[in-house]
């Protein structure tokens, strides 16, 4: 799919990525409907990209479905809809206790994907044309020790992912699960990495991950990546499941 004068809806539209998505999308000719938190933020960056946005918790089906609405209100249709927004919550075993870490986690990273399209699929069968792409994580290949109700949902978004690739691609529907690895944005730096960490010299830009999604949508791949070897874990996993974990234990286990 060519983005150029497409209906695009992004969640999470003002922090690093989505902006940086935002304004590219809207660069390759996109009408863009952005939501976020911040009000302010929504209503700069609508501006600046001649879209449209609206303030509010995606994990809110009411919100959700009013996005949906501004977007039909605003250009007619939702052609896309990137169900972009995270949260990465604290690098510790901890959250393995917290049920209000599980909730947010759950609601952000798997419900917020649900209401979406129940707000947009009628429409996309009804025209047999649709995008449905959603952000999980390379760690929904793989795992992530230190945050269990990060790892378990980010699988869980990916899990719906492919369940919705299976049921509706043969509509009409394209659906794609972007997987990214480290990117460099306030949810990354938050961890206070020092300078010279490695993390910090592999993440992706925003810039970088724009490029990596229009060229994803443009072919209408199912699994994003930002570089190959991201998949590698899922054929680990395949030719000896135990050596897999035993190895990731071995150099991530609490």
């Amino acid at each position: 799919m060519k983005l150029e004068g497409k209906v695009v809806v992004v969640t999470g539209g003002t922090g690093g990525v989505g902006a940086g998505v935002v304004r590219r999308f809207s660069a390759e000719g996109a009408h863009v409907v952005l939501t976020d938190l911040d009000a302010a933020a929504v209503d700069s960056l609508a501006e600046e990209v001649g879209g449209a946005g609206l303030a509010g918790d995606i994990t809110d089906p009411a919100h959700v479905e009013a996005v949906a609405a501004l977007a039909r209100e605003r250009f007619g249709r939702v052609d896309v809809w990137f169900s972009n927004a995270g949260w990465a919550g604290p690098r510790q075993p901890g959250d393995l206790q917290d049920d209000a870490i599980w909730q947010r986690s759950w609601a952000l990273h798997v419900l917020s994907h649900v209401y979406a399209c129940r707000a947009v699929l009628p429409e996309m069968l009804e025209r047999g044309d649709g995008y449905l792409l959603q952000t999980a994580s390379s760690v929904a290949l793989s795992t992530q020790p230190e945050k269990v109700a990060y790892s378990v949902t980010k699988h869980g978004a990916l899990a719906l992912a492919e369940w919705l690739a299976v049921t509706y691609r043969p509509r009409g529907i394209k659906v794609s699960c972007y997987c990214p690895g480290a990117m460099l944005t306030p949810m990354l730096l938050s961890n206070q990495f020092p300078d010279d960490h490695p993390v910090l010299a592999m993440a992706f830009t925003p810039e970088q991950v724009a490029d990596v999604l229009v060229q994803g949508i443009a072919a209408e791949r199912f699994l994003i990546v930002n570089e190959p070897e991201t998949v590698d874990p899922l054929a680990a996993k395949a030719a000896d499941y135990d050596a897999w974990i035993d190895a990731m234990a071995a150099r991530g286990g609490l």
